[in-house]
């Protein structure tokens, strides 16, 4: 089964939240997730634990030694792995990404955070190289203005354009019902009147969903080939 892992050597990028509206838009689709949450403060982790029911499985990190096996183990009970991994480079998140079909690269538009991001790729890239295979990888905008793209967010599209850096579509909005996820420890699609705006946070999550699960159909189509 696809695992799905977010990275970013930076903190305070949108990271949980991504993997948060990720993890709730497949369930809400029907799909069986399972998420492994690596981030210290252990965000999703107490947000499934908080959510019950309406949440889906999160299994804290295990130790770096066991985290090969916690994803594989994982894998084979669930339809989708989502792993959460800890904002700094270290040894978990070099494995993680070992056994990872897609990495997701959060980032807000700001040149700092674009540097940062490129640490990730390099990452990504050296793994890939030590195990003689391409880590597919995309970049994701997050926590942009709702209504237009800022002079950052169009200036690091165009860089990464000519770079070749994948990079998503869709990027996540700065909206308040994402954040009322967390206040509330329920999914977007759960909320209801605990936050302005749910339609459009909606169709933003969705869009964003919608586009992951098609990267991870193009690469099953290719390995198909």
């Amino acid at each position: 089964m696809p695992v799905i892992s977010f990275a970013s050597p930076k903190g305070g990028v949108g990271k949980s939240t991504s993997a948060l509206l990720l993890a709730s838009g497949l369930t809400e689709a029907g799909a069986s997730v399972t998420v492994i949450d690596g981030d210290p403060n252990r965000t999703l982790y107490n947000w499934a634990q908080q959510a019950g029911a309406q949440g889906f499985p999160c299994r804290e990190l295990p130790s770096d030694n066991e985290i090969l096996d916690a994803i594989e183990e994982t894998a084979t009970k669930s339809q989708f792995v989502i792993v959460d991994l800890e904002g700094t480079a270290n040894l978990a998140m070099s494995r993680a990404i070992s056994r990872t079909d897609l990495v997701i690269i959060p980032l807000q538009a700001s040149p700092v955070d674009a540097r940062q991001a490129s640490r990730a790729i390099k990452l990504v890239v050296d793994e890939g190289r030590a195990l003689r295979r391409t880590i597919p990888y995309r970049m994701l905008f997050t926590r942009v203005n709702p209504a237009i793209a800022t002079r950052d967010e169009r200036e690091i599209r165009s860089q990464f354009r000519e770079a070749k850096i994948p990079t998503f579509s869709t990027a996540l909005n700065d909206r308040a019902a994402f954040r009322a996820m967390f206040t509330h420890y329920r999914s977007l699609w759960n909320l209801t009147d605990e936050a302005n705006g749910l339609d459009k946070a909606r169709q933003n999550a969705a869009a964003f969903v919608g586009e992951v699960t098609q990267e991870i159909r193009n690469q099953q189509m290719v390995e198909q080939a």
